[in-house]
């Protein structure tokens, strides 16, 4: 077992904290299981055996006065019936580690996964 001597501040996920940790200079990060950008730093998720952090959950979130119609809410109904951590993951990679553009990626996964006419 081991115990942590310190906290370094750096932020949850940062490209300055993966370093540190990296280069030895830390022994740990707080990321998100949707990071995919742990590989390029040679890291890897721990599993949360003690049940410590909270599961956060994907819930679309749009303005009603430009959003609130009831096809929007079916279509983001859809959408959360088949997006996944996986996915997520998936499509940051692509944003992050392979440079697709953002808007690019989030077109191509509702195309992918036949919501899109």
């Amino acid at each position: 077992m081991y115990a942590l001597t310190g906290v370094d501040p750096k932020g949850v996920g940062t490209t300055q904290a993966k370093r540190a940790v990296e280069s030895g200079q830390d022994q740990m990060v707080l990321t998100t299981t949707t990071d995919a950008t742990l590989d390029d730093f040679g890291l890897v998720l721990l599993t949360d055996d003690k049940h410590l952090q909270n599961a956060d959950y994907v819930v679309p979130v749009v303005n009603r006065s430009r959003a609130g119609a009831e096809g929007v809410t079916k279509a983001l109904g859809k959408l959360n019936d088949v997006l996944t951590t996986a996915d997520l993951a998936s499509m940051n990679q692509q944003v992050d580690s392979w440079r697709r553009l953002a808007k690019d990626v989030a077109h191509s996964y509702p195309e992918g996964k036949g919501l899109l006419k």
